[in-house]
């Protein structure tokens, strides 16, 4: 049982350190495309006003 519990707790801090990366540049336009706009930079500007 003591081998789950720390085969677990190695398993959330994997998934935490992931979680606190930011994504890169590809995954970024990606995701603006999806939201209908051509890049991040595009989605940034209409999001703040620039």
């Amino acid at each position: 049982m003591e081998k789950k519990r720390i085969a677990l707790r190695k398993l959330m801090e994997a998934v935490e350190r992931e979680l606190l990366h930011k994504p890169d540049k590809k995954t970024l336009d990606r995701l603006s495309l999806l939201a209908g706009f051509q890049s991040w930079e595009d989605f940034q500007n209409a999001l703040h006003g620039e």
